[in-house]
């Protein structure tokens, strides 16, 4: 029965397509809710919010089948066609879809759909037309529900509207359990496919995290070529440097002890892979210290039908060579003689963002070792919120002479007090 459609209780065409993907036209098969197995000669389809429906597994030549839904209501189907290869490979390009370019921006994606809705609106039409456009309608509408969204974009870019119907599949009704998948061993309701977040740290100096800056990050990653599961004229010279795309890890249906149990398993891909020269601005922000993250969302390795992961830059200060850092508060040594603790000190330098700073003390004020002068409002400013600093703190490191001579002895008894 896979690969084949059938006229639903004459009504209309629905589809047992691969992967156990049922396709009706209603909303919620249109949105990836409805799906199909088999086992010991009936046929399960889990139909959205219609529920459970069974019917008996045609033979070879059978053109009809029956059976009944959740309700107990009696249903049949007669046999329509089975799907060519075209249609077994791939279904409808969402691009195309819309008259949009792969590469198309945010902005020309809503600009078509909103011409090709006005235009295919089923209350323009009558009659069969009516009917066609409304087709149209809904497959506009479904291919701009994944593009508009930027992830969903991404998993459809990657693995096609298999891979988007998975995922769809796998949140489940409000991120609850999915019966369906209960019954037939599956899970339910996970979290969306995505990869891993990587971290990395970056040094950044303490200068750049005084006044703010941007930085750039330069890797490798691993991307999915677009649109190179088929090689074509218009792809094959773009395609030419995509090589292949590490297996995907899809559900498959086994037989385990009589039962029939859905299970991961690792398969071929075929979409095509290629490492590309990947570039992050970092944004420095005033005040950042070390252990600040950077999130970049979705920039982690590609992998085809999965939203990328994160990559997270973890900032971590590089050593200076005047300044220390405490929380907000600055620490530098001042490297002073004896001579000038005891007579007084004017000393310069440069601050983080180069100014020139002079730190002077009053004629007869002793300056102590290890003493500690503030200087308030000069140390980093506070991250968000940098109209506010913290203080900045001297150290007096007083280097004392080695030896005195005879004259020198005297004449610092006599100056000195004894006390």
């Amino acid at each position: 029965i896979e690969n084949t459609v059938w006229n639903w209780t004459n009504w209309r065409d629905v589809t047992f397509a691969s992967n156990n993907v049922f396709q009706a036209p209603t909303a919620d098969c249109e949105a990836g809710e409805c799906s199909w197995t088999a086992k010991d000669g009936l046929v399960y389809i889990m139909w959205g919010n219609a529920g459970l429906h069974t019917v008996a597994a045609p033979s070879k030549d059978v053109k009809k089948i029956s059976g009944i839904r959740y309700d107990g209501e009696p249903l049949s189907a007669a046999f329509v066609r089975k799907l060519n290869p075209e249609e077994t490979e791939e279904s409808d390009d969402y691009y195309a879809l819309l008259g949009l370019d792969p590469e198309a921006t945010d902005s020309e994606i809503r600009k078509s759909y909103r011409k090709l809705s006005r235009e295919l609106h089923p209350d323009k039409y009558s009659g069969s037309d009516r009917e066609e456009a409304e087709q149209k309608f809904i497959k506009i509408q479904k291919a701009y529900e994944v593009l508009k969204d930027e992830e969903t974009r991404m998993v459809y870019d990657t693995g096609g509207i298999e891979a988007v119907e998975a995922i769809n599949n796998e949140q489940g009704d409000g991120g609850g359990m999915d019966p369906f998948s209960m019954f037939f061993g599956g899970g339910g309701g996970g979290r969306k496919n995505r990869g891993h977040t990587a971290k990395a740290q970056v040094g950044v100096s303490l200068e750049d995290m005084y006044n703010g800056n941007e930085q750039e990050v330069q890797y490798d990653r691993r991307v999915v070529c677009r649109n190179c599961k088929k090689i074509t004229a218009k792809n094959k010279e773009r395609c030419s440097k995509c090589g292949a795309c590490p297996p995907e890890v899809k559900m498959v249906q086994r037989n385990m002890g009589g039962f029939l149990v859905q299970q991961q398993e690792q398969v071929p891909s075929k979409e095509k892979c290629m490492n590309a020269p990947t570039t992050l601005n970092l944004v420095i922000e005033k005040g950042m210290s070390s252990g600040a993250e950077l999130v970049f969302e979705r920039m982690g390795e590609q992998t085809p039908g999965q939203i990328p992961g994160d990559v997270v830059i973890v900032l971590e200060q590089k050593p200076h060579a005047s300044f220390s850092r405490t929380g907000n508060d600055l620490k530098t040594t001042v490297h002073i003689s004896l001579k000038e603790a005891l007579t007084g000190v004017t000393h310069t330098f440069s601050h983080l963002d180069g100014r020139e700073m002079k730190v002077e003390t009053q004629p007869g004020e002793i300056i102590s070792p290890l003493q500690v002068m503030k200087l308030q409002g000069e140390g980093m400013p506070v991250h968000e919120v940098p109209s506010q600093y913290g203080d900045m703190f001297l150290e007096f490191d007083v280097h004392f002479p080695k030896t005195l001579n005879p004259s020198q002895v005297a004449k610092l008894r006599e100056l000195l007090p004894d006390e």
